[in-house]
């Protein structure tokens, strides 16, 4: 279902969540959570419910451009610090969610 992540993605991502501040889910267009929750359905083979508390989660600390950049990489790996972090926000919110 979820992949495991490493140690170094978790710390990463609590370091970033822990440090920027909040956002509201309205930053987000409708069109962008769609876009995420299904890419999450899909890709991570979560449930809607999971992806659409992951969403609501991320958009407390994950910019909407920096989501619009990994969604267009379609979550691929990428070495671009913003990558990392917002995948690392991403696995984060996941886990976190699919409790």
């Amino acid at each position: 279902m979820i992949k495991k992540i490493t140690i170094q993605m978790m710390v990463i991502g609590f370091l970033v969540s822990s440090a920027s501040p909040a956002i509201s889910v309205e930053a987000y267009s409708s069109q962008q959570q769609q876009e995420f929750v299904s890419w999450c359905t899909g890709e991570k083979s979560a449930s809607e419910t999971t992806c659409s508390c992951t969403v609501k989660k991320l958009a407390e600390t994950v910019p909407a451009t920096a989501l619009a950049q990994f969604l267009s990489s379609q979550g691929t790996f990428s070495l671009s610090a913003t990558a990392i972090t917002t995948g690392a926000s991403v696995t984060q919110a996941l886990l976190a969610c699919n409790k």
